[in-house]
């Protein structure tokens, strides 16, 4: 494991550090600021938004975004067509793929279908800011782009039937997903304290592929894909799947990840025994739900209140974050208070709470703070930008940086 950035280390000292508003994981989407024009969004999709270092900290977060910037899709359109080449269509404010460019292809044409355009652009650290910047995934993982390319049923039945299929999706996904990153890293103009990359493996009861499929098809590509990009950046490194996945999670750690921001809300997705299970000095991102933090401060739930605050306490080391994307302003609000009631616990807080349980001076005190924290305005600060370079060519010959483009 690489060691945890010198401000990292000594915030997670003194408290436990927020991340809300910054990447796919953690970030508000048009929806949550319907008024806010956004020219540029972080996710294609799902249309995350890309604040300002500023704005991520009036929101309570010690981090901020670097990363892809894509023009907002037009959402009078019903359909919307990736650079994937999937097509996804709008349903009450969310899209789903139902469309996928290889789920009749064979084998030997899987190879030539054309990689995704990259973005013009990129969010660049603000200047002067104290924040840890964290770099956005700047595509799907592995087994997310065969899912989206192929239709997952139809991957997961390549894998038993017709494995040469599996192989040469996956490895497309692998080239195509280490240039991305080679993209995302180039267009920085120093490394990031993060990276997040993210793979669904699971849904909420169980796994999608077998542990056995896993272990042959997926975990000896995820290593070669981290291996590379350890040789590029000296970053920490985020692990993100939802679902049921705790069969799999020691494979994961093996990978040699700093961070895994894990679905608790799944099947046998049990917090405390699953930070047991992990090396103690592993960083659980997003384990308690911080929304749920904040409606408890808001009605005065002094229960909920005792176990979700133990709970962050026994999670350590952690990161409090939300566990989802941010749709609406009710769940930005809510989780803007949850951030703010992390914050108030000081290391001396959160021992007590390790070694006493639940605290009521500490939660109570720590709750009234929360509830006098004001919400942020959004909306009024300037992102600063890069350009994504289109063709990146990876580490010189003397193992440096790729080369850093001028700013826009």
């Amino acid at each position: 494991m690489t060691t945890p950035p010198h401000t990292l280390a000594r915030i997670m000292r003194e408290r436990v550090p927020v991340d809300i508003g910054t990447t796919s994981l953690t970030a508000l989407r048009a929806t949550a600021i319907p008024n806010r024009a956004a020219p540029s969004v972080a996710h294609p999709v799902y249309e995350t938004l890309p604040l300002a270092a500023s704005e991520c900290a009036s929101l309570g977060s010690d981090f901020q975004r670097v990363g892809p910037l894509w023009p907002r899709p037009d959402r009078q359109d019903g359909e919307l067509l990736d650079s994937y080449g999937v097509t996804w269509l709008a349903h009450e404010g969310n899209r789903a793929p139902f469309r996928h460019p290889l789920e009749h292809t064979q084998w030997r044409q899987l190879a030539r279908h054309p990689r995704p355009r990259l973005p013009e652009k990129a969010q660049l650290a603000q200047d002067g800011s104290a924040l840890l910047t964290v770099l956005d995934a700047p595509c799907p993982g592995l087994l997310d782009t065969c899912f989206l390319l192929r239709n997952g049923w139809q991957f997961m039945m390549d894998l038993t039937e017709d494995f040469r299929v599996a192989s040469a999706l996956l490895d497309w996904a692998l080239d195509t997903i280490e240039t991305a990153y080679d993209a995302a890293l180039a267009a920085l103009p120093q490394d990031p304290d993060v990276i997040v990359y993210g793979d669904d493996l699971g849904f909420e009861s169980g796994m999608y592929l077998s542990d056995l499929d896993f272990r042959t098809f997926i975990f000896p590509r995820l290593q070669t894909l981290l291996t590379r990009l350890r040789r590029k950046s000296g970053a920490m490194i985020c692990f993100h799947s939802c679902g049921a996945i705790r069969s799999v999670c020691g494979d994961l750690a093996e990978l040699g990840v700093d961070m895994m921001n894990l679905d608790f809300y799944a099947k046998n997705m049990i917090l405390s025994e699953v930070r047991k299970e992990l090396p103690g000095d592993m960083i659980l991102h997003g384990p308690v739900n911080l929304a749920a933090i904040g409606r408890a401060v808001e009605n005065a739930d002094g229960a909920a209140l005792a176990i979700l605050s133990e709970e962050i306490a026994r999670a350590a080391p952690c990161i409090a974050a939300p566990l989802d994307s941010i749709a609406t302003c009710e769940d930005m609000q809510q989780n803007v208070r949850g951030a703010a009631f992390v914050r108030a616990l000081s290391a001396e807080n959160l021992d007590a709470l390790r070694r006493y349980g639940p605290v009521k001076p500490v939660i109570d005190k720590t709750a009234a703070i929360a509830l006098d924290s004001t919400m942020p305005e959004l909306g009024t600060h300037d992102i600063r930008t890069g350009a994504m370079p289109q063709h990146a060519t990876g580490p010189d010959e003397r193992g440096g940086a790729m080369h850093r483009p001028r700013l826009i």
